[in-house]
């Protein structure tokens, strides 16, 4: 670690706080409590708690992070308090990426009228709001992430969460949020780096009634993953404990589910299942809920699809029909540089297709095994990590054919290889909306095209030679 803090005093409590009344007779004047009472955000006898979980309109509700930056910019926060107690006492529970985030906006006050305007702050502030607001199910192009520095800055909490919280790791979540301030002031000195995602989620069990379950394996980047492919109702394994307990959540990723996925009936069902009736394991907001970070859970997976089937299927055989709910729609997956793809996201939308995005092999085959719907694939002839042949090759032997569409800027004298090697067609500049429904409406001869052969492809070739 760099330094430690000098404005915050972090303060690990062994629990949280179950009430207002608790923080208010555990904590001196000028505390701040962030995501570690069990009650509403606020402000009660000079005590602050930033929070967006219990007894919130998920939706309505900014997150701590956010609401501390509104606090400390609009409501001069520290200016007024510091005076009073220096360094404030400043409670927490964990250290996920909006506790470090307000953690550091409260340290870094006076540095937020400097950088205030600075876009990659505000973008990584504004992010982490929608993304929390969300459980973490907040559709984004992934490669913006990276190259945003998102996912760099949280990569201590990333890599923390992945190693687990267990009692008496006080000192795990202070270093962990000192880590991410340190990350965050080399952001605004223009020492940023960058850190790939690499998160494998397994999804355990597709239900028909939209939602999954899915084992996270430890590594909070994996919601990303899955909100970039379009599911929304989620149960996530987050992780297996050493005592045999587990940790879950239960996330709507859409307010407009909640016929549906009722995530306050599922945490109910959970809890009188468990072994412990009396101990409060499970609680949250209205989109986004869980077992308790220490304590964990009882119940296997397989236990929590039972409950949550009988749940859920009795609420979608209630509620109207509504085509989809909960499951994302079949659509092209599109693999190319970030330029290109803004240019053939439109074109396939102008067309009526749902698309996909990914930057590299790597990313096209982690969307085949989480088992996206995909109609095709739409690549460039050259990714960072391979090509077409790559491609192909990661498609055969699927249940489902999944047809390989190749763009590129001109022809070569390989095109007739591609071809043999399996490539569906090759669009060729120049190419607009006429042309890409064209190769839209002869996705379906994919499953009957003869080894070599070419619908489309040769024809549109044969036009750009002539044009050169």
């Amino acid at each position: 670690m760099k330094k430690g803090f000098r404005y915050i005093e972090l303060r690990v409590p062994r629990r949280r706080f179950e009430n207002w009344e608790h923080f208010l007779a555990d904590t001196p004047e000028y505390s701040i409590g962030l995501e570690v009472i069990d009650d509403l955000p606020g402000r009660r006898m000079n005590r602050i708690h930033f929070d967006h979980h219990a007894g919130v309109v998920r939706e309505a509700t900014m997150s701590a992070a956010m609401q501390a930056y509104i606090a400390v910019r609009q409501g001069r926060l520290m200016e007024r308090w510091l005076p009073h107690r220096c360094p404030l006492p400043v409670y927490v529970w964990n250290a996920d990426q909006d506790v470090c985030l307000a953690s550091f906006i409260l340290e870094y006050h006076g540095l937020l009228e400097q950088f205030h305007c600075d876009p990659l702050l505000r973008w990584i502030v504004q992010f982490n709001n929608k993304i929390d607001v969300c459980g973490g199910l907040y559709p984004i192009d992934l490669a913006e992430l990276v190259r945003n520095h998102f996912t760099w800055v949280f990569d201590p909490y990333r890599r923390q969460r992945m190693q687990g919280k267990t009692d008496g790791d006080e000192a795990l979540v202070c270093r962990t949020i000192r880590r991410v301030c340190d990350r965050l002031e080399d952001l605004l000195n223009g020492k940023a780096g960058i850190a790939p995602i690499t998160a494998e989620p397994e999804i355990l069990y597709a239900s028909p009634h939209g939602f999954v379950i899915v084992d996270e394996k430890g590594d909070p980047q994996s919601r990303l993953v899955l909100a970039a492919y379009r599911y929304t109702n989620l149960i996530s394994l987050i992780c297996r404990r050493a005592t045999g307990r587990y940790t879950y959540s239960v996330i709507r990723g859409s307010p407009y589910d909640e016929d549906r996925f009722q995530v306050s009936k599922l945490i109910q069902a959970f809890q009188a299942a468990e072994d412990l009736p009396d101990a409060r394991i499970w609680g949250g907001s209205n989109l986004a809920a869980g077992s308790d970070s220490e304590l964990g859970s009882s119940l296997h997976w397989t236990k929590i699809r039972d409950i949550a089937e009988a749940i859920v299927g009795e609420a979608s055989r209630n509620a109207p029909p509504e085509s989809g709910a909960g499951a994302p729609r079949s659509g092209v997956l599109v693999v190319m540089g970030p330029a290109e793809t803004v240019r053939v996201h439109g074109l396939l939308r102008e067309c009526g297709v749902d698309v996909f995005t990914a930057s590299s092999c790597a990313e096209a085959s982690r969307a085949l095994r989480l088992g996206v719907p995909i109609r095709a694939i739409f690549a460039a002839r050259q990714l960072p990590d391979g090509g077409p042949h790559e491609l192909v090759q990661m498609t055969r032997g699927r249940a489902d054919p999944v047809p390989v569409v190749l763009f590129q800027t001109e022809t070569d004298g390989g095109w007739i290889d591609l071809l043999e090697a399996g490539v569906f067609e090759l669009v060729v500049e120049p190419y607009g909306r006429e042309r890409i429904e064209q190769v839209v409406a002869a996705l379906p001869l994919y499953s009957c095209k003869p080894p070599g052969s070419s619908t489309l492809a040769a024809p549109a070739m044969a036009a750009t030679r002539r044009t050169a």
